[in-house]
């Protein structure tokens, strides 16, 4: 297969899989809007939305070469600390912003799609080419990128 059509597949099979949750996920909304406990549907939406970062996430992370695993505290202290602090005030009267974040519900959204893109983005970055002349000789990498 070449490597256009197979991009153009991993692409295709991205879309759909977000197109496929985004379907899911009003449905399954729709039947847990029957609970009558506002913080367990809370809880459920804020669930189904971070596995929509999750998917997020796959959907842009899809390609050829070598899974780079690494850990990044910059991303864990930008991303998911917050959004982690986001979704705890939301459910707690006692922290600062409570108020506010329940006043204007697309936070609390924005802030579960970030958590669930971040935590699989801490951990990996997806897929890299790495030419093998760029393992054996790193100077011609970093001359190529200057380029």
């Amino acid at each position: 297969m070449k490597k256009r059509n197979k991009e153009a597949l991993n692409m295709f099979f991205s879309t759909f899989i977000v197109a496929a949750y985004v379907i899911c996920c009003y449905f399954i909304l729709q039947l847990a809007s029957t609970v009558t406990n506002q913080n367990l549907y809370s809880a459920v939406t804020i669930g189904l939305v971070v596995i929509f970062g999750g998917m997020l996430f796959y959907a842009t992370r899809v390609g050829d070469g070598k899974q780079v695993l690494r850990f990044s505290p910059s991303v864990l202290i930008m991303m998911i600390l917050p959004s982690v602090y986001v979704i705890s005030a939301f459910f707690a009267v006692g922290l600062p912003l409570h108020q506010q974040i329940t006043n204007n519900s697309v936070i609390i959204y924005i802030a579960a799609v970030v958590l669930g893109y971040g935590i699989p983005y801490s951990f990996t970055s997806g897929f890299e080419m790495v030419a093998a002349e760029d393992v054996f000789y790193p100077e011609h990498f970093e001359k190529k990128n200057e380029d």
